[in-house]
């Protein structure tokens, strides 16, 4: 067995690979670094890369409170029992209630646009206690979740997306809770940052770097009509068919539907994937298809 709790594997994948990318993209600046604590081969691995290229790098855990409700970390009492868990390696520990991290889950939703999970907001917390506010500090969080899989955790937290049942559990036609949570991130994934307009499409499309156009939709209606050139994957398939897409995270993306709703379904979809620059064509194939430029089907 694997057994990712024990297994130096974990740790050392950390020491060969996120913790070079950490500090190729910052330039080597980076002056702190943040992680959840769960197996610990994150935190271990790039505290040991990161100090061996500056032992002045501070590197910080967070914990969740004892009899906590965040998947994927653990409590102190918990990480006694874990490993990999190197706390004299660190240089601080801080712990980050149920009720900070699913508030700022919330927060960087509503506010930021972004579908971090429990844990990545329990991270941010941490940081957010124990760091300075300094011009300098290049902090580095890590987000390993989104908040796609945990709609009845979210339920139990925040109650008022409970969508109202009749006593016999009959079926009232409200959404779900993962619907309205759902609907939530979408509704909030409207903005300039997360869209796009069909003339920046275009002129993206001729800079030196072109988005790849994805189009999201069913192969039936992207065979009747789509942007010339854009590839189809159905956003239920966008998990399975990962391969099709760009190796580079940071490789631009602009998804497309008909009028601009699926694609945003679609842009949350990739972004939980860990695609890092992707947008929605506000208006879709209908806006592109009205300014006269070239379609397919």
């Amino acid at each position: 067995m694997p057994n990712q709790y024990e297994n130096e594997a974990n740790l050392e994948a950390h020491v060969r690979t996120t913790g070079p990318e950490i500090w190729r993209q910052t330039e080597g600046r980076i002056t702190h670094f943040v992680a959840g604590l769960g197996t610990c081969g994150t935190i271990t691995g790039n505290c040991r890369y990161l100090k061996s290229k500056n032992p002045g790098v501070q590197v910080i855990g967070v914990h969740p409170e004892e009899g906590h409700d965040i998947p994927g970390v653990r409590s102190l009492r918990q990480l006694e029992l874990t490993k990999l868990f190197v706390p004299q390696e660190y240089d601080g520990l801080v712990e980050a209630s149920d009720r900070e991290a699913f508030d700022m889950c919330r927060r960087l939703n509503r506010e930021e646009s972004m579908i971090a999970g429990p844990s990545s907001a329990m991270a941010l917390v941490g940081a957010l206690k124990v760091i300075e506010d300094q011009p300098d500090a290049v902090v580095v969080i890590i987000f390993p979740d989104s908040s796609f899989k945990y709609a009845s955790t979210f339920e139990r937290h925040f109650p008022e997306m409970r969508a109202a049942r009749p006593a016999d559990g009959a079926a009232t036609g409200q959404p779900s809770a993962n619907e309205q949570l759902f609907d939530t991130l979408v509704e909030n994934s409207r903005n300039a940052f997360n869209t796009c307009e069909v003339d920046d499409l275009r002129a993206d499309l001729e800079s030196d770097e072109p988005p790849l156009v994805l189009d999201v939709r069913t192969k039936e209606q992207y065979a009747n009509r789509h942007v010339t050139g854009a590839l189809n994957i159905p956003v239920e398939e966008l998990g399975a068919r990962h391969g099709e897409l760009p190796e580079q995270r940071e490789h631009p993306i602009v998804t497309v539907c008909t009028r601009g709703n699926l694609s945003i379904s679609g842009m949350l979809v990739l972004q939980s994937l860990g695609y890092r620059n992707v947008r929605s064509l506000n208006g879709g194939t209908v806006a592109w298809a009205d300014q006269g430029l070239p379609t397919g089907g």
